[in-house]
């Protein structure tokens, strides 16, 4: 079973995060490609978006005692698997896994530029896993 208050808070910073996320994409490109503070909170904020994305999967596999991920792109295909995701956004959540490792470990080789992409291009997906996993949550096991 869920437990309702780990996964909506959460959820709730999921949210949070895309909200200020959708705000820094408003940033001109060519300010943000120069501006290394506006870099940095988007390291750390995609980051967090991609560690709450995969808490909240993980905390659904554990509570319908699906088998456990042996990695963080395997989790979304296993929701992809249990019909939680579509497989076109299980790729989408499996590019954020790989997202969260590259800003977690190789972070002296962020490209700022394919950054910027993502902030403007691809936070559809992680909106469209939150309502996904949050469909999920409340569904009889």
């Amino acid at each position: 079973m869920v437990d309702r208050d780990v996964f909506d808070r959460r959820l709730a910073k999921l949210e949070a995060l895309l909200r200020d996320l959708r705000a820094l994409a408003r940033v001109e490109r060519e300010r943000f490609l120069v501006d290394r503070g506006l870099q940095a909170q988007a390291e750390r904020w995609l980051q967090l978006a991609a560690e709450c994305a995969l808490d909240l999967a993980h905390h659904l596999i554990a509570s319908r005692a699906w088998p456990v991920p042996s990695t963080y792109r395997e989790a979304f295909q296993i929701l992809e698997r249990e019909g939680v995701l579509t497989g076109d956004l299980s790729l989408h959540m499996q590019r954020w896994a790989g997202l969260r490792n590259l800003l977690t470990h190789v972070y002296l080789e962020v490209d700022h530029r394919r950054l910027y992409e993502v902030l403007t291009g691809e936070l559809a997906s992680l909106e469209h896993y939150a309502a996904a996993i949050a469909r999920a949550s409340t569904a009889d096991p």
